[in-house]
């Protein structure tokens, strides 16, 4: 006897789930595909290309690997962009998620004016992207200069150089007060989603959690890095790579400046080798942290 088949309606809950879910992940990878893999794929093929253009357009002509022996023996630049890019990463993720981690845990206590707090921290969430962020750092962001040094920010205080500058002071002192006076907008600017991400890990740990610790006599340092610690650090891995990957395409970013410049010179086939070597580089440098942190993550609700 032939079993008739069953009608969407007598679908298991399971696989009902399992429709749905394929249909809110639908617009996400039309997205990655549109937006990611076809110009990652192009630019793989530019990257083993001589463009040239000509009166119909432009022209591709199979190079093989002439753009990357030109850039790791004859480009003068690259190796030691990639160099501070690299080395900048590390004090920068750190300080920005301690200070995000901070923030996050201040936010979550009662206090007057904790809205408004968390408003002014928020805000550049909200703003950081598109054409205000794009304008922000093409017309905003200006470099300041303390005696030898020259550094850049997204804002900064230049009457404050002029104002300690006055006093006399050595040069050396006048660069650091001003760099961690003008460093802290970009500490705060670049902290927000971490900020909101922490903040959400935080305040999704069972308050009963921290009434069984106060019952055993635990303080406040104490429940801290037995409680709120390990049960954000799930979220915190998340923080780490996406601060990971934000700082490696920050707006004072060298290598990025060079992809850029190259592309705007319309060396289109050079550009995207450095683009090709430097997504590698943060691929490789995202999995070896992915790895090592995997053994600190507590998931405490599996």
């Amino acid at each position: 006897m032939k079993i008739p088949k069953k009608s969407p309606k007598h679908l298991s809950l399971k696989a009902q789930h399992a429709k749905w879910a394929w249909v809110f992940l639908a617009p996400w990878l039309i997205g990655i595909s549109v937006f990611f893999v076809w110009p990652m794929a192009q630019a793989v093929i530019y990257s083993f290309s001589r463009l040239t253009i000509t009166a119909k357009g432009f022209q591709l002509d199979w190079v093989a690997l002439e753009n990357y022996t030109h850039l790791f023996t004859r480009d003068t630049f690259f190796l030691p962009n990639l160099t501070e890019a690299l080395g900048k990463v590390v004090p920068s993720v750190l300080m920005i998620t301690a200070f995000s981690l901070f923030i996050a845990v201040i936010l979550k206590e009662n206090f007057i004016g904790r809205s408004a707090a968390r408003t002014v921290f928020f805000v550049p969430v909200m703003i950081a992207s598109g054409v205000i962020i794009t304008i922000l750092k093409e017309q905003v962001m200006m470099s300041v200069s303390t005696g030898d040094d020259t550094a850049a920010y997204l804002f900064q205080a230049p009457d404050l150089v002029n104002t300690f500058a006055a006093f006399g002071l050595p040069d050396f002192v006048l660069t650091s007060i001003t760099d961690i006076v003008n460093g802290f907008f970009d500490l705060t600017w670049k902290s927000g989603v971490q900020m909101l991400l922490l903040l959400s890990a935080i305040n999704n740990i069972p308050q009963s959690f921290y009434e069984a610790a106060v019952l055993d006599g635990a303080g406040a340092w104490v429940k801290f890095w037995k409680i709120t610690f390990p049960a954000i650090t799930p979220s915190l891995l998340v923080v780490i790579i996406y601060t990971i990957i934000d700082s490696f395409l920050d707006y004072d970013n060298l290598v990025m400046e060079m992809i850029r410049d190259y592309y705007q010179n319309n060396n289109y086939t050079y550009s995207a080798t450095i683009g090709v070597i430097y997504f590698v580089c943060i691929l490789a440098f995202v999995g070896l942290v992915s790895l090592v942190m995997r053994k600190l993550v507590v998931y405490m609700y599996q």
